[in-house]
This record gives C-alpha cells, sequence and structure tokens, in this order.
C-alpha cells in the first residue's frame, strides 16, 4: 500500500494563503504574529494534520540569538572579493549576537530548481533563523529559497540572470556608477581614446560597460565596443584583451579594465609591447583587491565596499527575520575612484 504524503510547510501556506515565512513564523514565534493570522494557521495545521519539528522549535526557542546561514555558491571562499563580503557579514552578526553558519553549495544554470542540492541543514526547521546566498548566483537558485521557506537575501552583484533580473530582497554595488566614475577620470585628464576591456556576458562587467558608456555618450565621444573574455580567466583576459587591440590596430591612450586583475594582466601586456604605464596608456582597474596596491606601478581604480555589502545583507536579513512580510527594497552601495600611478594626464 502506498504511503501517504507527509504534510508540509509549503502545503499549511498554500491552505491559508499566507508565506511560508509567515507560517514559520507563527509556528515558531506565534507572540510576533496577529491574532487572526496565528488562529488561521492554528486551523489549518490540525485540518491539515501537519507535524511540526518540535525538537527543532524547542532548541529555536533556547537560543537567545538569531542563527544565519551564509551560502555560499559557486566560489571558493578566499576569493578576494567574497570573501570580504563574508568578513563583513560575519562582523555585523557578531555586533547583532546572532550566529553565523557556513555552508557551500554547487549548481549550474542548467539545473532545474528541484535539482540543486542545497545543505541538508537548510531543511532542517528551527536551526536557521534566514539564509544570505552569496557568491556567485544563477536565476534559477531564487524558486529553491523560495521553497525553504526561510527569510533570504541575496548579494544581487553577482546573480547572473538572462534578463538582469533585480531580486527585492537583494543588495548591489553600483556596478554603472563605478564605470560611470572610472571613465570620467580618464576623460578628466583628458583621454578620449579610451576602450573598455571586460567581459560583458557577466552582469557586473555589463553594467560597468554601460557606465562607461554613458560617460563617453556625455562628452561627445565615440563608445567603442567591449574587448575581452573571461573564459581563459581575468589576467589572462586583460593581457589577450590588449594583444588583440594592437594587433587589430586599435588607437588607444587609456584603458578602463573592469577588474584589478585584468588590469594587472592588461599593464604586462603593453609592457611587453615595450609601452609604459601610465607614460604611453592609462589604465584604471576595478574592485580595489589587494593586488591593486601592490601591482607595478600602483593600480587607479574603483573601490568597492565589500565589507559594508555583507554587513547590508545581514542587516537586510534582520529586518526580514523580524518583519517577514513587510516591503523590503533593494540596496544599492556607491562605489569610489582611488587615484595612484597608473593614470595620469594626456
Amino acid at each position: 500500500m502506498a504511503s501517504m504524503k507527509s504534510i508540509t510547510i509549503q502545503d499549511v501556506a498554500q491552505d491559508t494563503g499566507l508565506s511560508t515565512a509567515t507560517v514559520s513564523r507563527a509556528l515558531n514565534q506565534p507572540h510576533l504574529v496577529k491574532d487572526d493570522t496565528l488562529a488561521l494557521v492554528r486551523e489549518s495545521v490540525a485540518r491539515l494534520d501537519y507535524k511540526p519539528n518540535i525538537g527543532g522549535r524547542l532548541l529555536a526557542k533556547r537560543r537567545s540569538g538569531k542563527t544565519i546561514c551564509f551560502l555560499f555558491s559557486n566560489r571558493p571562499f578566499a576569493h578576494t572579493i567574497h570573501a570580504r563580503v563574508l568578513q563583513g557579514s560575519a562582523d555585523e552578526a557578531d555586533a547583532e549576537q546572532a550566529c553565523v553558519l557556513y555552508a557551500t553549495c554547487k549548481y549550474s544554470p542548467a539545473d532545474p530548481p528541484s535539482g540543486i542540492n542545497v545543505p541538508p541543514i537548510l531543511a532542517t526547521r528551527g536551526l536557521i533563523d534566514g539564509i544570505v546566498a552569496a557568491g556567485t548566483n544563477y536565476a534559477n537558485i531564487i524558486p529553491v529559497l523560495e521553497n525553504i521557506g526561510l527569510p533570504y537575501v541575496v548579494f544581487g552583484t553577482n546573480l547572473i540572470a538572462g534578463d538582469d533580473t533585480v531580486v527585492a530582497h537583494s543588495v548591489y554595488i553600483d556596478d554603472e556608477g563605478g564605470g560611470f566614475q572610472a571613465t570620467r577620470h580618464l576623460l578628466d585628464l583628458g583621454h578620449a581614446k579610451i576602450r573598455f576591456v571586460g567581459d560583458i556576458s557577466l552582469p557586473w562587467y555589463r553594467r560597468r560597460y554601460l557606465g562607461y558608456a554613458r560617460a563617453m555618450a556625455e562628452a561627445g565621444l565615440t563608445c567603442e565596443p567591449p574587448t575581452g573574455s573571461r573564459f581563459a580567466g581575468e589576467m589572462e583576459m586583460g593581457s589577450k584583451a590588449v594583444n588583440d587591440l594592437l594587433a587589430n590596430g586599435g588607437s588607444f591612450t587609456a584603458l578602463f579594465v573592469a577588474g584589478d586583475e585584468a588590469a594587472i594582466g592588461a599593464i604586462r601586456a603593453l609592457r611587453s609591447r615595450g609601452l609604459t604605464v601610465p607614460d604611453d596608456v592609462s589604465v584604471v582597474g576595478f574592485n580595489d583587491d589587494e593586488s591593486a596596491r601592490f601591482s607595478e606601478p600602483q593600480l587607479t581604480t574603483v573601490c568597492v565596499p565589500k565589507e559594508e555589502a555583507g554587513s547590508e545583507c545581514v542587516k537586510m536579513l534582520q529586518r526580514l527575520i523580524a518583519n517577514p512580510d513587510d516591503p523590503v527594497e533593494p540596496v544599492v552601495l556607491p562605489t569610489k575612484l582611488i587615484e595612484r600611478e597608473s593614470t595620469s594626464r594626456k
């Protein structure tokens, strides 16, 4: 005889017309839920014979603070940018007396949501209060996060979606604004022949290119097409882009290279061709990695607020945990140009 399907929190949510986050809150923190909502959930639980994980609920009640899962997808923890986003999240959680658990998830954009294997701890009711989804994610992770039924926030800068979808519960870096700053800096130095290096098949490069294009258009100058493919790696992208531009007779006095490692690769390629930076070609990078300060020459770049991004993810998540049904707008963090030695007046 076939076994009956067990009732899940998603079934209760569908039955009541509430979000899974609200149902979860009614079960685990009933004192924070309106009386009519609580009555609706309890009536549905009784009628559907839903059996919550009592052990998990008791464990949750024993905790003095919240527990956040930092879900790191498709990137190594040691990545120069994402490690600092993680650090910012950890510092903010510590300030809020919250506990952070770290987990990883690897999947591809071709995987159906049902085929993405998230860490089992996320399905253990009562252990986790919310999720920060960082690393590099694809659009197919969103329905997975929704189905878990916990509040979540996405580090949206590295969310790869075909239509550049903006997720409401997300924190972004102002890549376009940073691209505009970098290009405007070169224009202010008197450069008019500026080329963009970056793989615009990836959304963060695409947004930086839009900033470049806007600055060039406002200056009444020709916006050249982008060059560069990240397939072989960041540094190789910069080196190959320079070699391709020079081989094709490209004329330029400045490069906006939309990543610091790629910018260092570009500088090495220029040097191998007998060109000096910044005397012959000025170069601006993006991110302000550690390598930017130790390159030769030191790299002028756009500083990305990495730790602040992690901190804002946790702040937004705490608001969602406290008020899961309140509307939350995406947060966009500004960038800052850092002038060093790789740019000079034309």
